[in-house]
């Protein structure tokens, strides 16, 4: 499969699935309303974990000062937060 298959691939959602991202991404730009999750406690504890390091990654990138070392080692929390998100619930990390 050729990149530009596999991307135009996973930009086809469901509407939940549209919905999710576009309330993960407000959260992440403090612009969330209350949501709430429903799911094993390993799924939501995936979940919370993806977030929560995705946005510490975002604001880590934005902060002024901030270093190489720093934004590599928060990139580096996403990504292991974002496979354990895919292993528990069968879905790459939209963010």
């Amino acid at each position: 499969m050729k990149k530009h298959e596999k991307l135009e691939e996973s930009l086809q959602m469901s509407l939940f699935g549209k919905i999710f991202v576009g309330t993960l991404a407000a959260w992440m730009l403090g612009k969330a309303v209350n949501t709430r999750l429903r799911g094993t406690r390993e799924q939501i504890q995936a979940v919370v974990a993806a977030l929560s390091a995705s946005k510490r990654f975002q604001d880590e990138l934005n902060k002024p000062g901030a270093d190489v070392e720093s934004v590599i080692q928060k990139l580096g929390i996403k990504h292991m937060t974002a496979s354990q998100f895919e292993r528990v619930l069968g879905i790459p990390w939209p963010l």
